[in-house]
């Protein structure tokens, strides 16, 4: 039987895994879309149209140099702006050009306490949020359950689809 601790990490690192790899994704998201290749010959994609109701925004959308960290020993380490401080999100997201960041806070919580959970857990970055702004970054915190008994909270399902 897996313990606790070990069943955390495993779900840190599936999680971190999964985002890294959809932020380098390179196939297009749905059938409205055309892949062309750049003169430099990137893939990219394009929507085919220009309707506004169409046009489905991510939190990852607007650039491209967006780099994933976990609290994990094998990942890297979190960027400066966020080793600087006490705190430690399980995962960052961060964008340089932008001055973008994105920070998941994973919690494994009795599926009776996912509320309790995710309010605790949205509370304890706010200051660090607001910190992160004052310095002129744009940042976001989205704490997310996975129940103890494997149960998805919807903040994961939430995290993922706006990614």
């Amino acid at each position: 039987m897996i313990s606790f601790p070990q069943m955390q990490t495993w779900v840190l690192q599936e999680l971190a895994s999964v985002i890294s790899t959809a932020k380098g994704q390179s196939n297009p998201p749905s059938p409205n879309f055309t892949i062309f290749t750049t003169e430099g010959g990137a893939r990219k994609w394009c929507e085919r149209s220009n309707t506004a109701s169409n046009q489905r925004k991510g939190l990852l959308d607007g650039c491209d140099d967006w780099e994933v960290s976990a609290d994990l020993p094998e990942w890297d380490k979190h960027p400066e702006v966020i080793r600087r401080t006490t705190l430690r999100p399980d995962i960052v997201i961060h964008s340089p050009s932008t001055q973008q960041v994105i920070m998941v806070e994973l919690t494994v919580p009795y599926e009776s306490r996912m509320e309790q959970a995710h309010t605790y857990k949205k509370e304890k970055y706010l200051d660090l949020t607001k910190e992160l702004e004052e310095s002129g970054y744009r940042a976001k915190i989205m704490p997310i359950e996975i129940g103890a008994r494997g149960f998805a909270g919807s903040s994961a399902y939430d995290l993922l689809s706006k990614l």
